[in-house]
């Protein structure tokens, strides 16, 4: 998951709200609730929603917070990972949602997006029944019987809802809020993330001809000319290996916009110049920071339950219903 609402976020945790009341759950307690419902606020019944817009298409879909974060953790977390894994995920997920809902900065009229880009990922149940064809049944089930086994549960620090970012896996040890955004947030903070290097996707090359890696250096604002073996000069890195920013040409660009200009995996990279093509490689997946995806899976098959994951990639944080 990859947002870009990140600094407004984290300008904006000191003043978040009380955590809100109460969240609808599965069809008994939905049952249960509608012989209750002259003592439920209207506040509360709307808090058992969410609205959810894709930029794709403008549409906002309402719909119960349970088929939200299912759909939510079909799109972020592959169903083959360990079920303490897809539990942590469903937390996060709804940690995430409920923090972003708490803002109250809407979207067109809508809670969130469906958008990783901009907060995190949702797909309805058509789109599951196309990712997963027949093994619908299977995923579906395992998935929605982890979400229920956890539905409620969320993540504070110091009595406040926690922004629960997340990535596919890290370079071998998560990236510090503070490092990659400049602001600090006590439980964002750099943990070792054993198992990640074991992932498929630890590691990739990107190759870029001159004229690419000049393109792609314009994105940043960067004009490349002269001696080609000039173009890349120092990149600072932080006491993990991730980069803060790398000089090109004559001018120092921040990591993160270096990253997305050229398309990176993420931040922890090295670039080498050889017979005209530019080599970069890129460790990890991701922006790095929270909780590792892949990370979390190698947990759980250590016997790690959802609550030690939680607790382990984001340090210092209570589990709350």
């Amino acid at each position: 998951m990859r947002t870009n609402l990140i600094v407004c976020i984290v300008i904006a945790l000191s003043m978040i709200l009380c955590p809100v009341a109460a969240l609808a759950g599965s069809e008994k307690e939905e049952t249960y609730e509608t012989h209750h419902v002259v003592t439920q606020t209207a506040k509360e019944k709307e808090d058992s929603f969410i609205s959810v817009m894709s930029p794709l298409t403008g549409k906002i879909s309402k719909m119960d917070m349970r088929e939200y974060i299912i759909g939510s953790v079909a799109a972020e977390m592959s169903a083959l990972y360990h079920t303490e894994a897809l539990k942590a995920q469903a937390v996060a997920s709804y940690t995430y949602a409920k923090m972003v809902m708490e803002q109250n900065e809407k979207i067109n009229g809508a809670d969130i997006t469906d958008s990783p880009d901009t907060h995190q990922g949702y797909i309805n149940e058509d789109e599951r029944k196309e990712k997963w064809g027949n093994k619908f049944d299977e995923y579906q089930n395992k998935i929605e019987a982890a979400v229920d086994e956890v539905f409620g549960s969320y993540m504070t620090y110091k009595g406040e809802t926690v922004l629960a970012v997340y990535h596919s896996n890290s370079s071998g040890v998560t990236q510090s809020a503070e490092n990659l955004w400049g602001s600090e947030i006590p439980y964002l903070v750099s943990v070792e993330s054993q198992g990640d290097k074991l992932s498929p996707d630890y590691q990739a090359k990107s190759n870029f001809t001159e004229s690419e890696f000049k393109a792609c250096a314009k994105e940043c604002g960067v004009k490349l000319s002269g001696n080609v073996e000039e173009w890349v000069g120092k990149i600072t890195e932080d006491e993990n290996g991730y980069a803060a920013s790398i000089i090109l040409g004559d001018e120092e660009v921040s990591a993160s916009d270096y990253r997305e200009a050229f398309g990176l995996r993420s931040t922890c990279f090295d670039v080498e110049y050889s017979d005209g093509e530019f080599t970069v490689t890129c460790r990890g997946y991701g922006h790095g920071v929270g909780m590792s995806q892949y990370g979390a899976d190698y947990m759980a098959r250590q016997g790690s339950t959802w609550q030690e994951i939680l607790k382990h990639y984001y340090t210092g944080v209570e589990i709350t219903e």
